[in-house]
């Protein structure tokens, strides 16, 4: 597995295109820190290799995702947020650019420790956290409660899915100025009932933010003459694998990670698809079901 991504001598992450060849580019591996070399030659794809030559490292986009986040947000001191729960905007436009003065990650507080710390000009503080695959659960909200701070959640597992460069300018813009994956946490925002088909078999799923953590759901199909299951996570992604193994489930669920998005899981030898292609799984699955 190649590595495309590095972090520079400021411990930002940098693209194998940005970065300067050989050990010019003084880079450490994102994984395990240890420093890596730029090799941009006229023949293999441009990569980043450990100096010392062992195998290289596996970076998950999860991670990726998390770091970058962080990183861009104490870089930018800044991110646009919704309105405040019972907050109303003075003009027409409903966002806020919220402005801070400093950033902290990771600061210990009373029995949790969020993501950033962010100073406010007016002395006052905002929890940040950042969610790929994990989200808040009951026992941290009710903490969160206590302290009494402003606390915001940032959504980013559509990015998960979605093939685009980490860095770049597009998910930069999906973390600091996309609004509809930013939540209140503290304030809480009033629940809204969102209604679900009750034919839908996912519409029983609680949601994974401010409860407690949900078990999956499985579905199990028959397809080809196999057994596959098709589990919703907590994240609301769909992750499917065959009971054994049958190259042509392996390539009609390889097409469709290409077509709706998402990864083959190694270590649990799955495929799994965003929350976006979620109920098309479902819906093609049960098309496929020998069992109907």
């Amino acid at each position: 597995m190649s590595m495309f991504v590095a972090l520079d001598q400021n411990g930002r992450l940098i693209s194998i295109e940005e970065a300067l060849r050989g050990l010019a580019c003084n880079c450490t591996c994102v994984s395990c820190g240890e420093a890596v070399i730029a090799r941009k030659g006229l023949i293999r794809e441009h990569h980043f290799a450990h100096y010392s030559n062992k195998e290289s490292c596996s970076i998950q986009r999860e991670s990726l995702l998390h770091l970058y986040a962080k990183e861009l947000i104490r870089d930018n001191l800044g991110l646009q947020l919704p309105p405040m729960p019972d907050a109303y905007p003075a003009s027409d436009d409903p966002t806020s650019w919220w402005d801070f003065v400093e950033v902290e990650t990771e600061v210990p507080q009373a029995g949790f420790q969020p993501d950033l710390v962010a100073h406010l000009k007016d002395g006052t503080q905002l929890f940040i956290e950042v969610a790929v695959t994990s989200f808040i659960g009951e026992e941290k909200l009710e903490r969160i409660k206590s302290a009494g701070s402003k606390t915001v959640e940032i959504d980013l597992r559509e990015l998960l899915y979605r093939k685009l460069p980490i860095p770049s300018e597009e998910v930069k813009s999906q973390i600091l100025e996309h609004l509809p994956n930013k939540t209140w946490i503290y304030p809480e925002t009033p629940p809204i009932a969102i209604p679900l088909s009750s034919t839908s078999p996912s519409a029983s799923m609680p949601a994974p933010t401010g409860g407690p953590a949900p078990k999956c759901i499985e579905h199990r199909f028959t397809v080809m003459g196999m057994w596959v299951s098709a589990r919703i996570l907590q994240s609301g992604s769909i992750a499917v694998r065959s009971w054994s193994f049958n190259p042509q489930i392996a390539a009609l669920l390889r097409t469709w990670r290409d077509e709706l998005g998402g990864e083959y899981q190694k270590k649990y030898k799955s495929w799994t698809y965003s929350p976006l292609a979620r109920e098309e799984v479902l819906s093609r699955l049960q098309q496929l079901n020998e069992q109907r």
